[in-house]
C-alpha cells in the first residue's frame, strides 16, 4: 500500500508548519503539497529524494510505511 499522501501530511503537521511554510521549505508551491497531500498527483523523484533529506527518513519508509503509526 503507498502511504506517501498521509505521510506528507503528517510530517507537514508533525513540523507545525502550513502548506505555504512545508512548500517553501522544500521548493515548491503550496498547490503542489496540496496535490500530494489530496492525492491527486504523484511527486517526482527528485522532490522524494529531497523530502527524504529534509525529513531525514528513507525514502522507501516515506512510500511503504504509515508514518503516524510508527
Amino acid at each position: 500500500m503507498n502511504y506517501l499522501s498521509t505521510n506528507i501530511k503528517y510530517l507537514r503537521r508533525l513540523k507545525g508548519l502550513s502548506q505555504e511554510q512545508f512548500a517553501d521549505d522544500l521548493h515548491v508551491s503550496r498547490s503542489r503539497i496540496s496535490s500530494y497531500e489530496g492525492g491527486r498527483s504523484k511527486p517526482s523523484i527528485q522532490f522524494l529524494i529531497h523530502l527524504s533529506n529534509y525529513s531525514q527518513i528513507c525514502m522507501e519508509t516515506l512510500v511503504k510505511k504509515k508514518l503516524n503509526s510508527l
